[in-house]
């Protein structure tokens, strides 16, 4: 088991679209808008009735965020399996609901499709935020930590067809603005600062980072939250912070990286003016990083990653990072086409991102065992019911599947849980790393006999 040194959760926004399932339709033009289509999505549920912002008894939340974009915010995880079982649980649990909302539409000749993709046709960017815990009064540096990140977004890429057809490591590269920005919704940034620990504050902060693509492959999950963690322990050690890189311009550089990532730019290493590329950057961070458990393997896929990289060989770990799959993928619909501008290379990207068991390639792939996997469906389905024993999210979990099981309203946050139904007081769980208490048990057992009454 790989243990991380902090609680990480992860945050994923989908793409919604629609379809008419006779292609005689005669309309190329969606059926359903985002708003209506998402609607359908979440018909089926109740449980933004019963509990306030949309808790589940996995301990994760799941809502409408700004733009009708579906959101699935992952549970505190203190062990990478657990990280790369919520994320996938988290697809499972939104096909689950459109798979209903699919069989309702059904008689009037409407299907929807969920995307785990980064980008819609209307210029609107979406991903994968990722929040990491780490000490309240415990010296961040947030320049080579950006400067990281830049390197990251490129190994850890989804791949993407850009406007031209040209092809590039990562989606979310292209709309990076921002270092750094406190207003994630206009701003698109490597890290958000603003202030919301959901925690004790004097004793916690939360690093927000919101630059990454969203994922379909598991190892690629895995490694994203693997180097982040990793790098954050060198940077709470502080030691050898003058062998470090600060990117002179972070943004410029990920955005060039993105097409050709041994491109060298400028930086610093201490006091010393340097120019380094992607594999470099990444190949010195890293072996600067303390040693640690490595249960997949993934100091081998950096390695082998990096190498590919630098040799420019785009489908060497097309089992394992989502932008070599994709490259494989799309070379092969492309064959004999100058780029990927067809037709045919964009509906396989959009397959790509498909979550459907149907209509989607992960889980075909997957059963041929052409991706690697990780966990099995056994952790998965566990995954979507419970939460990870060892944080705050068990609490939580339990508290909102006792109010399922008794019918009775409470309201949920990362940080509290209140019984509303009958009003009650509000207990808060400011420890992420908090598995018991005493006065969540008491409240259990007070909606247990309630249940039976």
């Amino acid at each position: 088991m790989t243990r991380l040194g902090r609680v990480c959760g992860l945050e994923t926004e989908y793409g919604v679209t629609s379809v008419y399932v006779s292609e005689d339709s005669g309309s190329e033009e969606p059926p359903l808008d985002v708003e209506a289509a998402v609607k359908e999505i979440f018909a089926s549920t109740e449980r933004a009735v019963r509990v306030p912002h949309g808790f589940l008894s996995n301990g994760a939340r799941l809502y409408i965020d700004i733009g009708e974009h579906p959101e699935y915010a992952g549970p505190e995880c203190l062990n990478l399996a657990d990280v790369v079982a919520q994320d996938l649980a988290g697809d499972a649990i939104i096909q689950d609901l459109v798979d209903i909302a699919n069989n309702n539409l059904r008689n009037r000749g409407i299907r929807i499709h969920v995307l785990k993709t980064n980008a819609d046709s209307w210029g609107n960017s979406f991903g994968c935020h990722e929040n990491y815990q780490y000490g309240a009064h415990t010296p961040i540096s947030l320049p080579a930590f950006v400067s990281f990140l830049a390197a990251r977004q490129i190994l850890c890429g989804s791949g993407c067809i850009d406007e031209e057809g040209n092809y590039c490591f990562s989606a979310r590269a292209r709309y990076i603005t921002e270092a750094t920005s406190a207003d994630p919704t206009h701003h698109k940034a490597f890290i958000n600062t603003k202030e919301e620990p959901h925690a004790d504050a004097s004793r916690w902060r939360r690093l927000h980072v919101t630059c990454a693509d969203s994922a379909m492959l598991p190892v690629t999950v895995a490694l994203r939250t693997f180097l982040a963690d990793r790098f954050l322990r060198l940077l709470e050690e502080g030691t050898g912070e003058e062998d470090l890189f600060v990117l002179d311009d972070p943004v410029a550089a990920v955005k060039t990286w993105n097409y050709g990532p041994n491109v060298r730019v400028s930086a610093r290493r201490g006091d010393r003016p340097v120019e380094v590329s992607c594999p470099e950057l990444l190949r010195e961070s890293v072996n600067l990083c303390p040693a640690g458990d490595d249960e997949f393997g993934l100091g081998d896929v950096v390695a082998r990653g990096l190498a590919a990289l630098t040799e420019g060989d785009l489908t060497a770990l097309s089992g394992e990072l989502d932008w070599s799959l994709k490259y494989q993928l799309l070379s092969h619909v492309s064959a004999g086409e100058a780029n990927f501008a067809g037709v045919r290379a964009r509906r396989a990207e959009l397959a790509f991102h498909d979550l459907s068991r149907q209509y989607g390639l992960r889980e075909r792939l997957l059963k041929s065992r052409s991706v690697k996997p990780l966990v099995d469906e056994n952790c998965i389905a566990r995954a979507k019911v419970i939460p990870p024993t060892d944080t705050r999210a068990l609490l939580r979990g339990k508290v909102v599947e006792a109010c399922d099981l008794a019918d009775r309203r409470a309201s949920i946050g990362w940080s509290y849980v209140r019984l509303d139904d009958p009003p009650s007081p509000q207990i808060d769980l400011l420890n992420p790393l908090e598995n018991e208490s005493a006065e969540i048990s008491q409240l259990l057992a007070k909606i247990e006999k309630m249940e039976r009454e």
